[in-house]
């Protein structure tokens, strides 16, 4: 059987190394690929001036699209209402201007389920029919969202699939010079966030826990807060007062290559998230490379990770239940080493050449719909 021609959407800002990689894992399969951008720019923030950075996509999808001639056009996306505008602003012009049949493939990082029900007009009237009925089949990351979209009906089980997103987990290298640089004793644990600064990312409960514990651990143990947000500076404030400041490190923003160096050179990722993630890339990066891991059994994380060997389960929303976790796993090092081994195993689970060969494996079925 030939293979598909496939157009990747290659964001300018989050989920580029995820997207260029899949690409990648499809060349190496034998697909030929192209790609044409899809996002908005830095520093447009505008309605007029994100409608028109919209406008001009959709008309270079066009272009692309005319001298590659694909059998597939795979977006990625979120469902949520602005994504959901600018989906079918853009796929509405390329069917206006690109007469020839092709599958639209729509990958979501993360959604927010509750826009099915959306009371705006536009949204429920316009946007979303029209998806539904031009989009041949939607991919999310996690079960959860699959049953969701299916039982709300919206699209029949056979045009919804499950997609993992790749994680490098061979980048992932340690630095005898990590803790001096950032004026950590060798002897101390090192524990992670990793995420934007906002209350549903679990941050608050991160710092709070973390407070709670200080006092009672027989180790040094230093949190690295890795990421920027709206919260950075009441977080530091906080920080005062719970009388931990000396024991906190705030990186601000770090471009995602470089985040690497603290995935491999950490103990534990704390992420009691309780947004609605897809497949938070914090928390898979620090399985594959060999992290102690902290979270809430959300999503993806409930779908690949099983406590005790992957991780210990948190409840969102509670700084006690994120003390719990911690102490149980700083103070027993046989399981914290255990939990090391078995995810470093884990994350080849999501390795460029087996996330591209189920990705190939969705776009057959995709195509045969």
């Amino acid at each position: 059987m030939s293979k598909p021609r496939v157009l990747f959407s290659i964001p300018t800002r989050h989920h580029v190394e995820i997207a260029s990689d899949e690409l990648e894992g499809l060349q190496d399969l034998g697909y030929s690929c192209g790609q044409f951008s899809y996002a908005a720019k830095e520093g447009v923030t505008s309605t007029a001036g994100r409608l028109k950075v919209i406008f001009s996509n959709a008309w270079a999808l066009v272009k692309v699209a005319k001298q590659f001639k694909p059998d597939v056009i795979y977006f990625n996306s979120r469902l949520e209402a602005l994504a959901g505008m600018r989906d079918y602003i853009t796929i509405r012009l390329f069917k206006l201007f690109y007469r020839k049949p092709v599958c639209i493939l729509l990958k979501s990082h993360g959604s927010d389920i509750d826009v099915l029900q959306s009371k705006q007009r536009l949204v429920s009237a316009t946007i979303l029919p029209y998806l539904q009925k031009h989009i041949t089949g939607w991919l999310f990351l996690s079960s959860e969202e699959r049953r969701l979209i299916i039982d709300s009906g919206f699209l029949p089980e056979q045009r919804v699939f499950i997609a993992k997103n790749i994680v490098r987990n061979n980048h992932f290298k340690r630095d005898n010079s990590f803790k001096q640089n950032l004026k950590i004793s060798e002897d101390s644990k090192v524990l992670l966030f990793v995420g934007r600064l906002i209350k549903e990312k679990g941050i608050y409960e991160v710092i709070e826990g973390f407070a709670k514990l200080v006092g009672a651990l027989s180790t040094q143990t230093v949190l690295i807060v890795v990421g920027w947000g709206t919260d950075e500076a009441e977080l530091k404030q906080l920080c005062e007062r719970l009388n931990i400041a000396n024991r906190v490190i705030f990186t601000g923003f770090i471009p995602e290559q470089d985040v690497v160096n603290y995935y491999a050179n950490s103990d534990v990722l704390v992420f009691p998230t309780y947004f609605p993630e897809g497949f938070p890339m914090a928390l898979f990066n620090s399985v594959a490379a060999g992290l102690g891991v902290i979270t809430t059994p959300t999503r993806a994380a409930a779908d690949y990770l099983t406590s005790p060997d992957n991780c210990l389960w948190a409840e969102g929303q509670n700084s006690d239940s994120v003390c719990k976790a911690l102490r149980n796993l700083l103070s027993d090092e046989q399981l914290l080493e255990s939990m090391k081994q078995r995810n470093v195993e884990k994350g080849r689970e999501f390795s460029k050449e087996q996330v591209a060969i189920e990705l190939s494996e969705i776009f057959q079925k995709a195509i045969n719909l």
